[in-house]
């Protein structure tokens, strides 16, 4: 009989084991949380506590970045005269909604299954699993609402009836992208001959230093620091265990490009929270282009659909948009808070971000 444990269970148990003993930062540079653990659905899962949120909490650990500071920083970058004028008036807006936030403690929430990844994937818990969780959590932190990001009705409907049967509510939050390669025509990769496409299993420890550096170039270029910035150990970590499954992309005997991808068990979808490439090669080479490629083509061969989130900011062909959700749950919090994140839901969902 092989009683064998499964890769992802290996991958996940190493991350939680590390990240409860040296905090969130090891794996996330930017994410400066607590992490503790639950049982539930026969494993243990992360939660992610964060006491304070400065400027530089990346949107992964912190709800205060991904609500408020990241639609902020879309307004300062937008190039129209409708943002800007929003931008101008933003402070009678931002304003009350960082005050609700405060005052319902949203921005110290314990986030249940939050691994700092840019998009959260789900197994399939059933409803008794949900419930086990619900009032484990409650138990554990009874001072803070609960959490869970990265919801949408196409990539977890079950999930999401489940969290909403026990009481949670849905806050719309942000919009993906999502496609099936399957329904789709081949991709044509870029031909050009001297770029080579290095595998998870042909790399080794004396690549990631050079990829890991490849990848924080890119995110110099990028100039946005609420996303996820990887560190060095958690390359490694996925070097190792295949938390992330990476592929390199060598021109010339350069590292140009890095894929990560990501999927979670009996989960249909493949999403990709670590892309970079090289942002100063000449016209002619364009890395972006080809992991783009390779992210469809891995989809393909895995024969999952594709989940891609804003950071990536390469919307795979043929998608169609989806509104992805966070789900909170407060009934166990005194009536103050609950009416301030009523409020805040209400304000947030008017004012910053309107679902269509």
């Amino acid at each position: 009989m092989n009683n064998s444990i499964p890769p992802r269970l290996v991958a996940d148990a190493l991350w939680l084991l590390t990240a409860r003993s040296r905090g969130g930062n090891h794996w996330v540079s930017n994410a400066h949380c607590q992490i503790q653990t639950i049982e539930f659905g026969g494993h243990s899962h992360p939660v992610s506590l964060l006491e304070h949120s400065d400027w530089q909490e990346c949107a992964a650990s912190s709800p205060r970045s991904a609500w408020l500071r990241a639609n902020r920083y879309r307004l300062t970058q937008s190039a129209s005269a409708t943002a800007r004028i929003a931008d101008a008036l933003s402070c009678l807006v931002y304003g009350p909604l960082s005050a609700l936030m405060h005052t319902g403690k949203l921005d110290q929430a314990a986030l249940v299954a939050n691994y700092l990844l840019p998009t959260s994937l789900y197994p399939a818990w059933g409803a008794d699993d949900i419930r086990l969780m619900t009032e484990r959590l409650q138990t554990a932190h009874p001072q803070r609402p609960l959490m869970m990001q990265h919801l949408s009705s196409e990539v977890c409907p079950q999930l999401m009836q489940h969290l909403c049967n026990l009481g949670w509510k849905m806050v719309a939050t942000r919009t993906v992208f999502l496609s099936d390669p399957q329904q789709t025509h081949p991709t044509s990769f870029w031909p050009d001959a001297d770029v080579e496409i290095v595998g998870q299993d042909q790399l080794n420890n004396s690549d990631l230093h050079e990829l890991h550096a490849l990848y924080l170039q890119h995110k110099a270029e990028q100039s946005y620091h609420l996303q996820t910035n990887f560190s060095l150990a958690f390359f490694e970590l996925c070097l190792e265990t295949g938390f992330v499954e990476l592929t390199g992309l060598r021109w010339q005997g350069h590292w140009v490009g890095v894929l990560g991808t990501y999927t979670q068990t009996d989960s249909d979808w493949l999403t990709a929270p670590l892309m970079a490439w090289d942002h100063n090669l000449p016209v002619s080479v364009k890395p972006e282009h080809l992991l783009h490629d390779l992210f469809i083509r891995e989809a393909r061969q895995k024969q999952l659909r594709l989940h891609c989130g804003t950071e990536q900011k390469i919307a795979p062909d043929h998608s169609h948009s989806a509104i992805e959700y966070t789900a909170v749950y407060d009934q166990h919090l005194p009536t103050t808070q609950k009416i301030a994140n009523r409020w805040f839901s209400a304000l947030f969902q008017q004012c910053v971000y309107r679902p269509s």
